[in-house]
């Protein structure tokens, strides 16, 4: 295998990764918190920190007990994402099921319209419940295909490393 076939290749599989699914467990940007929520304290991020209309949201939900900060992990948390617009809510339970680390209840969403969306964290566990009421602002999605964009780089990419080679390959050698 010729030298710069490496990179390339690594390159190449970098590229076919969509970034969403990169980012999509844990991390994002904090929109609250930490906070009261009846008797808990809430943290919530949100990844990515500008969503888009039609495009994954993700929902980190951190919980825990307001006299230690100890991780509470056997409650029930809903979220709930409802626009001024006569459109049915967006609704996902929140678990820890599908956190990586186990201390977080994540959740993945998707709404379909850009807009302010009223965002009520909904929680009932062993101490009692609580609510978090949140304003989310969902952007317009982008008019710019990413996926042709990088697939072009990629392209780019492999042509001038094949060219490269082919240019060295055909150099007289002394």
């Amino acid at each position: 295998m010729k030298r710069w076939h490496t990179p390339v290749i690594l390159a190449a599989l970098i590229l076919l990764v969509p970034a969403h699914l990169l980012l999509a467990h844990g991390g994002g940007a904090l929109i609250a918190g930490p906070t009261a929520a009846g008797p808990y304290m809430v943290s919530v991020w949100l990844n990515p920190p500008q969503p888009w209309a039609g495009e994954p949201l993700h929902f980190t939900v951190g919980l825990a007990t307001p006299e230690d900060g100890a991780p509470v992990l056997d409650a029930e948390i809903l979220v709930t994402m409802q626009t001024a617009l006569d459109q049915p809510p967006v609704v996902a339970p929140a678990t820890t099921e599908q956190s990586i680390n186990r201390l977080f209840y994540e959740t993945d969403m998707e709404v379909p319209q850009a807009g302010q969306y009223d965002t009520l964290i909904s929680i009932r566990g062993p101490a009692g419940s609580g609510e978090l009421n949140l304003v989310v602002d969902v952007g317009e999605p982008s008019s710019i295909n990413w996926l042709i964009i990088g697939l072009g780089g990629l392209v780019l990419v492999l042509a001038g490393a094949w060219w490269r080679a082919r240019r060295t390959d055909d150099a007289p050698r002394s």
